[in-house]
């Protein structure tokens, strides 16, 4: 572990020390003759607005995150778009976005990641997920086994293991997200802080070995206990580089949704540790999402009443539209912003255009003012129009794009 990490030490010593870089945020790179064990770092020269940051270049090339590739655990899109969503957002409240500038992942590696989501174990001492009961066993998939030979195949994913019994040892632990956030200085861009963020199973689901499924809920109080333990620990873990003794750490906790639900997971609660070995500072979040059209009469409420009214205008104005659904998120109970997306049977560009007019038209009509709104038009042939609204802005921008 201590090795894969020390790995990008030198990296970050590199970035320390290098002369090439802005002298203003508005102006061009200057490039300069550099040695050959130097690399040349920039960030991009233009800022889309205030609510991104601009990104760390390295020699003239984007670096993806080098456990990018193991970020495929969570149970849904809507769960992962608010993984990373929601972890930029608790970032930018601690290192602005006009003072800092991002770069993807670089401390934790694929194989330290693939390690830490999987159960401890005596092969796997870093394993984060609790280790299985003595009455407890699971079986990898049979990959030559066929449903036609009357067997059901089970995924290799682990939270649907095969387990012998209902009561389970869950898998808490399902995603771990890095972002390195970095400061401009006279030597170059330096480590200011790293973003971790812990996506957390609220239902753990599983089959037994009769082929049965099984859901288990995880309660919000157990999963904010676990994730705190894991925090520390990996705080712990990446402390015992040099490089990251005195660097703020920062760590939010994810309560991914079930795979069934539409809409996605929140931050429960996020901490920060600005030296030693664990966090002392944790702050909880109220944040949820609803997932619009409401569908139960129970959970109706007239404050969701914008959307039905939206949504009539544009069927009644359109009536051959697939669907117009959305999605709304709430923090500290105050709406904060809205995504809708209308499926369209027609693709003409005459038509599409007509209906992005009418759909901006509606929308000005009947969504809550000062939110922040994406309203995506798309057909069988993908997407077709765009329509956004910042919070600052009470106006819409709308985009349609040529066939």
């Amino acid at each position: 572990m201590n090795k894969r990490i020390m790995k990008v030490t030198t990296l970050f010593s590199i970035v320390g020390l290098l002369s090439g870089c802005l002298s203003e945020l508005d102006k061009e790179v200057v490039e300069e003759t550099m040695a050959p064990d130097q690399v040349a770092v920039q960030t991009t020269a233009n800022q889309l607005s205030m609510d991104y940051y601009r990104a760390v270049i390295t020699d003239g090339r984007y670096e993806m995150g080098i456990a990018s590739s193991s970020n495929t655990n969570l149970s849904s899109a809507g769960n992962t778009i608010a993984f990373e969503e929601g972890l930029l957002r608790i970032s930018k409240g601690i290192f602005p976005t006009d003072q800092y500038f991002l770069q993807e992942g670089q401390i934790i590696d694929e194989d330290t990641m693939t390690n830490w989501l999987a159960r401890e174990s005596s092969d796997n001492p870093e394993g984060l997920n609790p280790a299985l009961a003595a009455n407890e066993e699971e079986t990898a998939p049979d990959t030559e086994t066929t449903v036609a030979e009357g067997e059901e195949t089970t995924m290799a994913a682990e939270e649907n293991q095969v387990i012998v019994d209902s009561n389970s040892t869950p898998i808490y632990l399902t995603q771990v997200m890095e972002k390195n956030i970095m400061v401009e200085t006279d030597e170059g861009y330096q480590l200011a802080g790293v973003v971790i963020g812990l996506a957390m199973n609220s239902v753990y689901q599983y089959t037994d070995d009769e082929g049965v499924s099984y859901e288990q809920e995880i309660s919000l109080g157990e999963m904010r206990e676990r994730g705190r333990q894991y925090a520390n620990i990996i705080v712990g873990r990446l402390r015992n580089t040099e490089a990251l003794r005195n660097v703020p750490i920062v760590v939010g906790l994810f309560r991914q949704t079930a795979n069934n639900e539409i809409a996605g997971g929140t931050y429960v609660m996020n901490g920060i540790s600005r030296e030693g070995n664990y966090i002392s500072d944790w702050t909880e979040q109220n944040e949820y999402r609803v997932a619009l059209p409401i569908v139960s009469s129970d959970d109706y409420s007239e404050q969701y009443a914008f959307f039905d009214n939206f949504s009539d205008e544009v069927r009644n104005f359109f009536p051959h539209l697939n669907g117009v659904t959305g999605e709304a998120l709430y923090i500290d109970n105050g709406l904060a912003s809205i995504t809708i997306e209308i499926v369209s049977q027609f693709y003409q560009q005459s038509e599409i255009t007509a209906l992005t007019q009418h759909v901006t038209d509606v929308a000005t009509k009947n969504l809550p003012e000062n939110i922040p709104v994406e309203i995506s038009i798309v057909s069988a042939h993908g997407p077709e129009a765009i329509i956004t609204r910042t919070g600052e802005n009470s106006q819409f921008t709308a985009h349609v794009y040529e066939q």
